[in-house]
């Protein structure tokens, strides 16, 4: 089970103080692991978040230290460093920073999941502020609301919501192209109107790139994370720990030829280094929530037409996902599929469906299956189901 893919879940279940001392915690680890920018504002910034630190723990409490602070943000749990240390939370499986302050593959999902201040910290900030901008364009995102408070739901609709103002066609190609192409060059982004007019796409992150270079992860196609070692040596990685973990995780060193890419784990499919000129991609939160959940979507699709069923994919627009039924039987399946453990989410998409929650079916990645009892609870009163892909392909199948 991914302790990352919890984030969302185990944000909510904290108090208003600990999520003022996580906002402070994700600021303070981006700026102390990022070389962006000028020094003296980033200390400025780490200053500012200590203090919000300091305040979350309230008169009665010991606050650490500015140097014990920023210490333990290097190789401490995330639930270690909150006020009252929440219990039972997927928080404790978490750091930020390893022990030499390198960003962990938790780290840019709390800054668009928890941090109120997220937008100021180097790299991902101006991702978030990318997305704040365009949510507003769309009119998803009231100029007083935080995006820390916009679910990874709200944005889906926000975004699929201005795609089908161009047409379902439109709808249909614009969503696909942000699934299957998460990078694109700027003529082929120019070809398409409905993308152009959304403003998805933007230019590559600086936490991204490297020398004027960049690369794709072979599973997601979206830019490696691009961290620094004190060595010369640039270590990429994919953002989602799953890929990572499958081996999308290389090493960039300097030779007389220019950088030479090698594979750090069990994966050997080294991906070409492309110039950032010239391209340009979606912004974190939006490879998180279109770009993961529509890899398996499609794949899912295909799996299920391989098991003899016929499938309609994102059949009316983002009511849901997938429309399946088999051939003379009378049952339908209308799936919408989750690849975050985000109970709110879903209890927010069973408020806003059109035709009732009832028969609708929550898919989730087997690896999620451990968040299966708490996403049934939310669903549970609604006339909902939860499970998992396997689960779903084995039911069709078998119907």
């Amino acid at each position: 089970m991914s302790a990352v893919a919890g984030t969302a879940a185990a944000v909510q279940e904290l108090n208003e103080d600990q999520r003022a001392a996580l906002d402070a915690c994700v600021v303070a680890a981006l700026a102390l692991s990022s070389s962006e920018g000028e020094a003296r504002g980033r200390m400025r910034l780490l200053m500012e978040c200590h203090g919000r630190y300091v305040r979350s723990f309230g008169v009665l409490k010991q606050a650490p230290s500015y140097e014990v602070f920023a210490d333990q943000l290097r190789g401490s749990r995330v639930a270690d460093l909150l006020p009252g240390r929440p219990k039972g939370s997927v928080l404790d499986e978490l750091w930020l920073l390893d022990d030499d302050g390198m960003p962990s593959s938790a780290l840019h999902r709390l800054a668009v999941e928890a941090a109120e201040h997220g937008h100021q910290a180097p790299g991902i900030g101006a991702d978030i502020r990318h997305l704040r901008s365009l949510l507003r364009a769309v009119g998803m995102l009231p100029v007083s609301t935080g995006l820390s408070r916009i679910s990874g739901e709200s944005v889906q609709h926000a975004v699929f919501h201005a795609l089908r103002a161009a047409g379902f066609e439109a709808y249909t190609r614009g969503r696909e192209a942000m699934v299957r192409t998460p990078v694109l060059t700027r003529r082929e982004l120019s070809r398409s109107t409905a993308l152009v007019e959304l403003g998805a796409y933007t230019g590559i992150s600086p936490t991204r790139q490297f020398g004027g270079l960049w690369a794709a992860c072979p599973m997601c196609e979206w830019t490696l994370r691009a961290t620094y070692r004190p060595n010369g040596a640039v270590d990429l990685e994919c953002e989602e720990d799953r890929h990572s973990l499958l081996g999308a995780r290389y090493r960039a060193e300097p030779d007389a030829e220019g950088w030479h890419l090698a594979p750090r784990g069990e994966l050997r499919t080294v991906p070409e280094l492309l110039p950032v000129e010239g391209y340009v991609a979606l912004p974190y939160a939006l490879w998180l929530w279109v770009t993961l959940p529509g890899l398996l979507e499609v794949e899912l699709r295909d799996r299920l037409v391989a098991s003899g069923a016929k499938v309609r994919l994102w059949p009316f627009g983002d009511a849901y996902d997938l429309h399946v039924t088999r051939p003379g039987r009378s049952r339908v399946w209308r799936v919408d599929v989750k690849t975050w453990a985000d109970p709110y989410g879903l209890a927010q998409k069973l408020r806003e469906e059109p035709e009732g929650p009832g028969g609708l079916c929550f898919v989730v990645p087997e690896h999620l299956r451990g968040y299966l009892p708490l996403l049934r609870r939310v669903v549970r009163d609604g006339g909902a189901r939860v499970l998992t892909d396997a689960d779903l392909v084995a039911e069709v199948a078998g119907a």
